[in-house]
């Protein structure tokens, strides 16, 4: 009788220290998330989603290899627009009857011309090296790297109004540490310039 007794009481300590992923994670992110409130004392989670997480999609580093590819595409966008201005201004000013005026704002427009077509060159340079580097991470095999958990709680801002909100966390295998985290909002838009990225590569691949 004695024997049952204390199997049943093994089991039952047993049971109650196996937490499933989601409460490990729950647990894990609980006080980051608290952090950031204007109010953590109204925290109440609301539900917890846990999945595997695999670079390089959950990578936070190849997050900021597409920003880096991002910022050089929008960089360079800016200098071919200043170029267009600085061409259409030489237009304007050049001509066989110009006066001293005209001549320095050719010549300024000139300058403009030159030093926007020179940075040109340097970032197509710059731009190709970064898009390979994308692409050689893009296509590489999916690494796990742990465990991809999207956390929705409620907690009241500022104001008193009680607020849904919503963070991606990427945890590590033991579910001992938060790799990094943000808000689904962005992790969301991240996840959208990498189909749009994958989507363009398949397209110069036909």
């Amino acid at each position: 009788m004695n024997k049952i007794f204390y199997l049943v009481l093994f089991a039952m300590v047993m049971v109650s220290c196996s937490k499933s992923k989601e409460q490990k994670a729950e647990a894990l992110v609980k006080e980051s998330v608290k952090k950031v409130l204007f109010k953590p004392e109204t925290y109440k989670p609301v539900e917890t989603k846990v999945d595997s997480a695999f670079a390089p999609y959950d990578d936070p580093g190849f997050f900021k290899e597409l920003a880096e590819l991002e910022a050089i595409n929008s960089d360079y966008e800016e200098l071919v627009l200043n170029a267009k201005h600085a061409k259409s201004s030489m237009s304007i000013w050049s001509g066989p009857y110009q006066t001293s005026f005209g001549r320095n704002e050719y010549q300024e427009a000139k300058g403009d011309y030159e030093e926007a077509n020179a940075k040109i060159e340097k970032l197509k340079k710059k731009g190709r090296k970064q898009y390979e580097k994308v692409v050689q991470l893009l296509q590489a095999s999916p690494k796990f790297i742990g465990y991809k958990v999207v956390h929705s709680f409620r907690a009241d801002n500022n104001d008193g109004d009680t607020l849904m909100g919503e963070f991606v966390f990427i945890i590590d295998k033991n579910f001992e540490e938060i790799i990094y985290s943000m808000e689904a909002e962005g992790y969301n838009q991240a996840q959208k310039a990498i189909s749009s990225f994958k989507e363009q590569l398949e397209e110069v691949d036909e």
